[in-house]
């Protein structure tokens, strides 16, 4: 077994240890579809454990020879994103356990954060003033990680967290195993911002004003962004119905 632990928090390696075995009581479950997400409070600090579904076959000689697993890239990507300037929850460390030569399972564990989904800001009855608050301050946000090089790969409304500090919008984002750095292709960008699905006049509005703050044509990038979206759609369908009938994949709701 391989333990990673944050320097600042070496003294919950033993809870590492036991959290890939599930060995706590959970307060919250957050998920529990393939991957368990809950949280729970060890010596008074308030975490989040992130319990990786079993890979596999194939993948396990992937993240055994070739890959990082996911749990190692969680606590790396964490860190990196932080000294980057990217608010995320604080990475505590990682588990990985081995079956014989390959690897079986992993887990990764964080402090956990007070900010909110921003699918909670989208459904709340909220003022025309902090609309336009929100919309400004999200699009300034994704202008800025991007203009670092940075994309998310899975940039939606359940993985950005938002809080309001002092009246103004901050945002954190989570589940970063598949980001990629140095990457500035406006298209892979275009496609993170696909995945952000307000109703169609806040998203023009954050569109223009995404592309305000980055200094791109808003025609063209919107039509990326359209073309990611279509494209989505596509495979969302035919993962509907291939991967639903066999339990690896939610029903959606219509």
């Amino acid at each position: 077994m391989k333990v990673v632990v944050n320097p600042e928090y070496k003294h919950l390696e033993g809870f590492l240890v036991e959290a890939l075995s599930h060995s706590y009581k959970a307060e919250n479950v957050y998920r529990n579809f393939r991957n368990i997400v809950e949280d729970v409070t060890v010596n008074g600090l308030h975490l989040v454990v992130k319990i990786f579904k079993k890979p596999t076959e194939f993948n396990r000689v992937v993240y055994s020879f070739l890959r990082p697993t996911k749990a190692k890239r969680s606590y790396e990507y964490s860190m990196r994103l932080l000294s980057l300037g990217v608010d995320v929850p604080v990475p505590v460390g990682y588990v990985e356990k081995n079956k014989g030569l390959f690897f079986h399972t992993g887990c990764y564990v964080c402090v956990f954060t007070p900010y909110r989904p921003i699918t909670d800001f989208r459904h709340k009855d909220i003022s025309e003033p902090q609309t336009a608050a929100f919309i400004d301050a999200f699009a300034a946000y994704a202008a800025s990680f991007h203009n670092k090089g940075l994309v998310h790969n899975d940039f939606n409304i359940d993985n950005i967290l938002y809080s309001i500090e002092d009246g103004k919008f901050k945002f954190q984002l989570i589940d970063l195993n598949r980001v990629q750095f140095q990457n500035r292709s406006l298209m892979r960008s275009a496609k993170d911002m696909s995945n952000i699905h307000f109703d169609a006049p806040m998203m023009k509005a954050i569109l223009e004003r995404y592309c305000k703050a980055r200094n791109l044509d808003p025609e063209d990038f919107t039509r990326k962004v359209a073309v990611n979206t279509n494209r989505s759609k596509g495979i969302s369908k035919i993962k509907d119905i291939v991967l639903t009938p066999l339990g690896l994949r939610r029903k959606r709701r219509d």
